[in-house]
């Protein structure tokens, strides 16, 4: 596992004692684009309690058609409250707690909302 999205990821690609984007853009098939909105997104997240977003994909989960799978982890546990997986048609969130799978979106900042919309605060 290697952290896709992490609290000291540079935009410019540098990496600041996680993975850089160009790393995780190899190693999770997110474009520049995608890894910009999750650095973004989990800027302000952060301050509602996510802790990391951890690229999932090279686990062997068996979903056919998975491009990416990452796990959103909140500061107070140590297991995944959301899994965000990418696929031909497109994005969607499973909620870890109760099951709940999203419709599939063209924008991964719609499936950011979702997880936004169950944060508190």
């Amino acid at each position: 596992m290697t952290l896709a999205v992490g609290p000291d990821v540079d935009c410019n690609g540098v990496s600041t004692g996680y993975l850089s984007l160009s790393q995780a853009t190899s190693s999770s098939r997110l474009d520049e684009c995608d890894l910009q909105v999750l650095v973004a997104w989990l800027g302000h997240a952060r301050t509602r309690g996510i802790d990391a977003i951890m690229d999932l994909t090279v686990r062997p989960w068996n979903v056919s058609g998975a491009e990416a799978i990452l796990g959103v982890f909140e500061s107070h546990n140590e297991q995944a409250s959301w899994l965000i997986v990418r696929c031909v048609s497109g994005w969607t969130v499973a909620r870890c707690a109760d099951g709940f799978v999203s419709n599939a979106s063209i924008f991964l900042a719609e499936i950011l909302d979702l997880i936004d919309a169950d944060l508190p605060g």
